[in-house]
């Protein structure tokens, strides 16, 4: 008996292994033929994704599921898709070359007005009630919704405070979105914002005035996690009560969940 369910275990990896096929490659600015670091790579709607790494590689594993796709993405470049199952047969690496997205920013017009400063988002620095990363998939993204008070409003500091890192050193992208239905749903970056993070580190200070981000209603602030370090996530101050619950996704192209009722410590200093 014990032969018949080992040999059914071995059939049934060996039909895993068989569906499962290993993609990888350089993203590179079809432009420049400059290779591209951290491009976000996923299977839309699943958690199955990774990022490039520093020198532009990549290497994700894939199931032909149907016409599931896999999607190449980044600020500052039209993303580009490819039906799994038609790369069943490719031989050799999937180079991909991302095309410049260059869009005007919109005029923006505001009447003469006394322009406030103000805090926006969850404060807290608790270290008794943390949130965060719970482990180092590089894609996975977690942030908050925030509230403004007046549009528009300008998005001046990022800030949030640390609990623990025990990581040498962290990369991340700090990444800005509209909220539709409740969850986030466009980036509105025209550039990327990279977050360094070291060993020791007690909180994070993100100056956001060179990228001139502005917001007309609530928006998602979120960071997302693009390099790897040898050690286990990360974590943050949170909130129980009277915060906007962490929402949070497994890599770039999977969905948004709502998590728990905790709210993680992100908040801005913001002119509105």
């Amino acid at each position: 008996m014990k032969r018949i369910f080992s040999a059914f275990l071995i059939l049934i990896l060996s039909i895993s292994l068989a569906h499962a096929q290993k993609i990888s490659g350089w993203v590179k600015d079809a432009k420049t033929g400059e290779t591209l670091p951290y491009v976000n790579i996923g299977v839309i709607g699943r958690a199955v994704g990774t990022v490039s790494n520093d020198a532009g590689k990549y290497s994700i594993t894939l199931n032909n599921n149907a016409d599931d796709s896999l999607r190449f993405s980044m600020i500052g470049y039209k993303p580009q898709a490819y039906v799994i199952k038609e790369l069943a047969t490719r031989q050799g690496d999937l180079n991909i070359s991302l095309v410049p997205d260059v869009k005007q920013l919109g005029e923006v017009k505001v009447t003469n007005r006394k322009w406030k400063t103000g805090v926006l988002g969850n404060t807290t620095k608790s270290q008794s009630t943390s949130a965060g990363f719970h482990d180092n998939q590089l894609g996975h993204e977690i942030g908050i919704i925030i509230k403004t008070k007046r549009s528009p409003t300008w998005l001046k500091r990022f800030n949030a405070s640390i609990v623990k890192n025990d990581l040498d050193s962290v990369i991340m992208r700090l990444n800005v979105y509209s909220v539709k239905d409740g969850m986030p749903d466009k980036n509105l970056l025209h550039d990327n914002i990279f977050v360094t993070v070291k060993k020791g580190q007690k909180a994070i200070d993100v100056d956001l005035t060179p990228y001139n981000i502005m917001v007309e209603d609530k928006f998602f602030i979120g960071l997302e996690w693009i390099k790897t370090e040898p050690g286990h996530g990360l974590m943050f101050s949170a909130a129980l009560f009277f915060a906007s619950p962490i929402i949070s996704r497994e890599t770039s192209q999977a969905a948004w969940e709502k998590l728990g009722i905790a709210g993680v410590g992100f908040n801005v200093t913001a002119e509105y």
